[in-house]
C-alpha cells in the first residue's frame, strides 16, 4: 500500500477548524452586521420622517394662520368696499340734485335775459321814437315813403336790386335809415311775410377776434339777443362767413359779405 499517497489524499480532507459551527459562525457575524446596518438606517430613516412630518406640521400651522389673516383681511375689505359704494352712491345724488338745481338757475338766466333783451328792444324802439320827435318837432306822424311797409313805428323797405353787405348798408344810410334790426318773433313774421322768395341782407355781423368768431351784433353795437337761424346755421364755412342774411324760408344764414347775389331790407323809425 502506497502510504505516502494516502497521506497526501488524508491532507487533502483536513476540515477548517471548528467544522460545520466555524461555517455558521462566519455567516452569523455578516448577517448580525446586515441586520445593524438595517435597524440605523430604519431609525435614521425614522429621524428624517419625524423632521419632516414636524417641518409640515409647522408650515401647515403657518398656512392655516395666514388662511385665517386673508380671511380676516378679507371681511375688512369687504366693509371698506361696501362703506365706499355707499358714499359714492351719496355723492352720485348729491351731484344729481346739484345739477338739477344748476339747471334750474341756467333755464331762470336764459329766461331773465330774453325778458331783459326783450325790455331794451322796447326802451331802444322808445328812444329813436323820441328822438325822432324831437328832431322834427313834435310833429304827427308820417306815412312810410313810397316802396316802404309800415310795422310797428318802423318802415320797411325790401330792395330790387342786389349788392354786397356793405353797398346795402351804405344804400339803406342814403335813405335815412339801415339794415333792418330783428328784435322779436312778430317782427321777423313780419320780414318773412315780404321776402318774395329771395334773400336778403339783414343789419347784422360777426363779431370777430383772432380768426374765431366771438358772438355776433347789429349795426347799432347791440349785441344779439333774438335770433332765427336755420338748422346747423351759423356755420361759419371756410372761415369767412361774417355776415347774416334771410334765406327765401325766413330763416337766417351766415354768408360771406362780399357776396353780390342778395338783395337787402332797410328799416327807419317812422318820424312823429
Amino acid at each position: 500500500m502506497d502510504t505516502v499517497g494516502y497521506s497526501k489524499w488524508v491532507d487533502g480532507l483536513e476540515e477548517v477548524p471548528g467544522g460545520h459551527w466555524g461555517r455558521w459562525g462566519h455567516w452569523g457575524r455578516r448577517l448580525l452586521f446586515v441586520g445593524l446596518v438595517l435597524v440605523v438606517a430604519t431609525v435614521l430613516w425614522a429621524l428624517i420622517l419625524s423632521i419632516l412630518i414636524s417641518k409640515a406640521s409647522t408650515e401647515r400651522g403657518a398656512l392655516l394662520g395666514h388662511q385665517d389673516l386673508l380671511r380676516t383681511n378679507g371681511l375688512g375689505t369687504q366693509a371698506l368696499l361696501q362703506r365706499a359704494r355707499t358714499e359714492l352712491g351719496e355723492a352720485q345724488a348729491k351731484l344729481i340734485q346739484q345739477e338739477s338745481a344748476l339747471k334750474e338757475l341756467s333755464d331762470r338766466v336764459t329766461q331773465s335775459l330774453a325778458e331783459a333783451g326783450r325790455d331794451r328792444e322796447d326802451i331802444r324802439s322808445e328812444l329813436f321814437r323820441a328822438l325822432e320827435a324831437v328832431r322834427l318837432g313834435n310833429r304827427s306822424c308820417e306815412e312810410c315813403p313810397a316802396s316802404w311797409l309800415p310795422f310797428q313805428g318802423s318802415c320797411y323797405l325790401f330792395s330790387v336790386q342786389r349788392a354786397t353787405w356793405e353797398e346795402s348798408q351804405r344804400n339803406c344810410a342814403g335813405a335815412g335809415g339801415h339794415l333792418v334790426i330783428v328784435g322779436d318773433l312778430d317782427e321777423q313774421g313780419f320780414l318773412s311775410r315780404n321776402t318774395r322768395g329771395r334773400g336778403y341782407w339783414l343789419g347784422l355781423r360777426a363779431v370777430r377776434r383772432v380768426r374765431k368768431i366771438q358772438g355776433y351784433q347789429w349795426v347799432d353795437g347791440v349785441p344779439l339777443s333774438f335770433s332765427h337761424w336755420n338748422v346747423g346755421e351759423p356755420n361759419d364755412s371756410m372761415g369767412r362767413e361774417d355776415c347774416a342774411m334771410m334765406l327765401r324760408t325766413g330763416m337766417w344764414n351766415d354768408a360771406p359779405c362780399d357776396n353780390e347775389r342778395d338783395n337787402w331790407i332797410c328799416e327807419k323809425r317812422r318820424s312823429c
